[in-house]
């Protein structure tokens, strides 16, 4: 009865996947459009800095109360209402567009509003990973979850850049408001498994204590996550101005960049394949994502070199760089859904959030200035050289290595209680 108890619910996370994976297309396409949009209108990287700062922000401030929330409320109603206020952030911005009143500041206080939304959408749906999920599954599930999204994530700024030609963006927009509300549909029909005890009265204070003391006392866990927050500030600039980049220090347009784009999503596509069809390297985790990250930040330093107008060099090394992400997040991830308890998931998942992208802001916005003073290149270049120089700090001094022996000891970890 159990096992076919756990095929149902299997299933049913499959359906909500699927739904999700509907909505992330809608938000690609839509995503690409307004970047390009704001590239052209404003010629400025400070403008992409910003919003990109905005979108962003709130997913690291409120993230916190959104995990603790995410494991008292419940977690379907929840995901729910943040699609349909996503839905309806889209609308707003439609109308906006239609009626030929659109600014760059009403863009990024509506773009802001839907990083208010996700902030509450991503934790929730991390916490409901490992309820659905049978553990065996997990690494290759987490897998498959980056490969669709990078094909999700190629096919989207492809679709957009051909839309543009044809379409206005308010008609274009129109997308992501209608995969949103797809992505409702299957989560309605399906049914979220609860992990709270009825009994359970606990104050809202002391369960965000227990994701902190649990992220604390993990041996390697906290300084692996401040590296997190490091190499994150240096990946920032290059999420932020790579349209920058493309436009304006190699003179290409919106072929060009959805040809960069294509490439680094291959990248993703490529890396999720990977790890969908094996085991996750289950006994030597932290050393092969050593590996793959000085890879990237290796790569990402060729990527800053780029010469001139060399639009396919630059590809190549963004395909590279996205193929080492899901290595590196999926052996992350499952160590993550197998060793924090199942009530905890929501905390310890929105902690974890929100600590590892706390610099990502930071580095949104001022990367634009830094980029205006010493050039974009530069700026990369300087990024590459010290996620290097960090990392290997990090590996030689702190006990991340050590990380992945949680598994073996997350039994006696001993959380402290307010």
């Amino acid at each position: 009865m159990k096992m076919q108890s756990d095929y149902r619910t299997f299933r049913s996370y499959i359906l909500f996947w699927l739904g999700q994976l509907v909505s992330l297309l809608g938000s690609s396409i839509a995503g690409f459009v307004i970047i390009w949009w704001i590239t052209l209108q404003t010629e400025s990287a400070v403008y992409l800095s910003i919003a990109s700062l905005v979108g962003f922000a709130p997913i690291v401030i409120l993230s916190p109360l959104a995990g603790v929330l995410a494991d008292r409320w419940n977690r379907k109603g929840l995901i729910a209402t943040a699609d349909l206020l996503q839905a309806l952030t889209t609308v707003s911005l439609i109308f906006l567009f239609w009626s030929n009143v659109v600014s760059i500041w009403l863009i990024l206080v509506l773009l802001g509003l839907r990083g208010v939304f996700q902030a509450f959408h991503m934790p929730t749906v991390s916490a409901i990973v490992p309820t659905m999920i049978p553990k065996e599954k997990l690494s290759r599930m987490n897998g498959l979850n980056f490969l669709f999204t990078g094909a999700v994530h190629l096919v989207g700024p492809i679709v957009a850049a051909l839309l543009l030609e044809f379409w206005s963006i308010s008609q274009i927009l129109w997308i992501d408001a209608v995969t949103f509300l797809i992505a409702i549909v299957p989560l309605l029909y399906i049914s979220i498994p609860s992990v709270r005890k009825k009994q359970e009265q606990t104050s809202f204070r002391r369960e965000f204590s227990e994701g902190l003391a649990f992220v604390r006392n993990a041996r390697g866990f906290l300084p692996l996550i401040i590296l997190s927050t490091a190499l994150n500030f240096l990946i920032a600039p290059l999420d932020t101005l790579l349209p920058y980049f493309v436009r304006f220090d190699h003179f290409g347009g919106v072929e060009d960049l959805a040809f960069v784009f294509a490439f680094v999503q291959g990248g993703m596509i490529a890396g999720g394949l990977l790890m969908s069809v094996i085991k996750g390297f289950k006994k030597k985790r932290m050393i092969v994502m050593a590996l793959f990250i000085y890879v990237f930040f290796l790569v990402y330093a060729f990527v800053a070199l780029t010469p001139t107008g060399l639009i396919w060099f630059m590809a190549i090394g963004g395909l590279i760089m996205l193929f080492c992400i899901p290595v590196v997040n999926v052996l992350y991830m499952t160590i993550i859904q197998t060793v924090v308890p199942m009530e905890m998931q929501g905390r310890v998942n929105s902690v974890d959030m929100a600590l590892s992208n706390a610099a990502r802001p930071f580095g949104m916005i001022i990367s634009g200035p830094i980029a205006e003073f010493m050039g974009t290149a530069n700026l990369f270049l300087g990024c590459a050289l010290s996620g290097i120089l960090i990392f290997t700090i990090s590996w030689l001094f702190t006990d991340i290595r050590h990380v992945e022996k949680m598994e073996e000891t997350s039994t006696e970890v001993q959380m402290e209680r307010p």
